[in-house]
C-alpha cells in the first residue's frame, strides 16, 4: 500500500513513539542493572582511603577500620566481587591484630578467613587472597591446608612483589606441609624475589632447612634470570 505524506506522518509518529517507548524500557533496564554497581561503588569508595593508609603503613584506628569494613560488606552484597572481598578480609585481619586477644579477636579472624574463601571461591586468581588465605588457615591450625593455599597463590600469580616475600617467610614455615611440586614453586619464588629484591633474600635464614633450600633455589638460578637481575641491579 502506497503512503501519502499526510497519511505517513501519524505513521511516523506512531513508530517514533513505539520506538521511544521501547528505548526507555530498555533505558530502565540499563539504569536499574546499573544502580547497584554505581551504589556498590560508592560503598567500596568510602573504603578507599582507609585501604591505602593500612597499606601505605600509617596507623588506622579501630573505629576507622570497622567503618571501612562495614562499607565493603555493603558494596558486596550490591555486587560481589573477589577482589572486594579480598581487601574486606585485609581490613578484618588489620582489625583482629589490633583487638585485644579474646573471642572478639579470635571472631574477626574466623570472619576474615570465610571472606577469603568466599573471594577464591568466586575468582580463583586472586594471589593475593591465597596468600592471606595460608596465613589464616596456618593461625587456625590448618598447616596442610596453608601449604595448599600457598601453592595457589604461586600458580595464581608468580611475581606479585607486595607479597613475594610474606610468601617465602610463610612457606619456610610451611615446608614440612608442603609436596615436591610445591617445594619446587617455593625455590622459583626464591630465585624471582632475589632478581627483584636480593637484599630481602639475604635476610632470609640461613641457617637449618630454610637455609638449605634457599641456597639451592640460588644455585639454580639460569642466565635468563641471573641476566634479568644484571639488567636490573648491575652487580653479581
Amino acid at each position: 500500500m502506497t503512503i501519502t505524506p499526510s497519511e505517513g506522518k501519524p505513521v511516523r509518529r506512531t513508530v517514533a513513539f513505539g520506538a521511544a517507548v521501547v528505548g526507555a524500557g530498555l533505558g530502565a533496564m540499563v539504569l536499574a542493572m546499573g544502580v547497584p554497581r554505581l551504589i556498590a561503588g560508592l560503598h567500596a569508595a568510602q573504603a578507599g582511603d582507609v585501604l591505602w593508609a593500612v597499606e601505605s603503613g600509617t596507623p588506622v584506628d579501630a573505629d576507622s577500620l570497622a567503618a571501612a569494613i562495614e562499607a565493603l560488606e555493603a558494596a558486596d552484597r550490591l555486587e560481589p566481587a573477589a577482589e572486594r572481598r579480598v581487601a574486606t578480609a585485609f581490613l578484618l585481619t588489620r582489625l583482629a591484630e589490633a583487638t585485644e586477644p579474646g573471642p572478639e579477636r579470635e571472631a574477626l579472624y574466623v570472619r576474615a578467613a570465610a571472606t577469603t574463601e568466599a573471594a577464591v571461591a568466586i575468582g580463583p586468581v586472586q594471589p593475593h587472597g591465597w596468600a592471606m588465605l595460608a596465613v589464616l588457615r596456618e593461625r587456625a591450625g590448618n598447616p596442610a591446608g596453608a601449604a595448599d593455599a600457598l601453592r595457589v597463590s604461586m600458580l595464581s600469580g608468580a611475581i606479585e612483589p607486595a607479597i613475594m616475600l610474606w610468601r617465602l617467610n610463610t612457606g619456610l614455615r610451611l615446608l614440612p606441609y608442603m609436596d615436591d611440586d610445591t617445594v619446587a614453586l617455593l625455590r622459583r619464588q626464591v630465585r624471582l624475589t632475589w632478581v627483584l629484591s636480593p637484599d630481602r633474600v639475604a635476610a632470609l635464614p640461613a641457617e637449618g632447612v630454610a637455609g638449605t633450600l634457599i641456597r639451592r633455589a640460588l644455585d639454580d638460578l639460569s642466565e635468563e634470570e641471573i641476566a634479568d637481575y644484571l639488567r636490573r641491579h648491575g652487580r653479581r
